[in-house]
């Protein structure tokens, strides 16, 4: 028994050893595997040192509220493939979408104003706001022309000056 237990441990031992050895250094041997991802470059609206996960949810909310995939706005060919160029600004798409980000940054503040709420609690613009699941927005359709001539112009604006 004693003898059938030091084999056991013996060959434990040099499982330990040889798995060890074939570890990349660093303790970078974890699930997933290789090194670290580089940090993100070209951030020209998100904040620069934006944590990985965060910004990953925000490119995830951009690609529902828009119904696109990574590759609408970025050169990305495939999870993992060295092809990959996220920092590019080739595509004409990630500057509109930079646009985009810019206008609800400076609209929610004023939205927060206008309705005299915090901006906590305000209710806030966002992509999904007009997208609404498509790349370009619906066009609403047009409002109903209402009767009586001068009265307010539609959606209940004054009437533009000089009428």
């Amino acid at each position: 028994m004693v003898r059938l237990l030091s084999g056991v441990t013996a060959m434990g031992l040099a499982l330990t050893v040889t798995l060890a050895a074939q570890a990349p250094p660093g303790g970078q041997g974890r699930a997933g595997g290789g090194a670290p991802p580089e940090p993100p470059k070209n951030l020209q609206v998100l904040p620069k040192d934006i944590p990985r996960p965060q910004l990953l949810q925000a490119m995830q909310a951009f690609n529902q509220a828009l119904g696109v995939q990574c590759s609408h706005c970025h050169q990305f060919i495939g999870p993992g493939d060295p092809m990959n160029d996220m920092a590019s600004d080739v595509k004409p798409q990630k500057n509109a979408a930079r646009a985009m980000i810019r206008m609800v940054q400076a609209i929610n503040p004023q939205v927060a104003t206008a309705v005299a709420k915090t901006p906590e609690t305000a209710t806030r613009v966002g992509c999904w706001t007009c997208h609404r699941g498509q790349v370009t927005p619906e066009t609403p359709p047009a409002l109903p022309a209402r009767g009586g001539g001068g009265g307010a112009a539609p959606g209940g604006a004054p009437p533009a000056p000089g009428r």
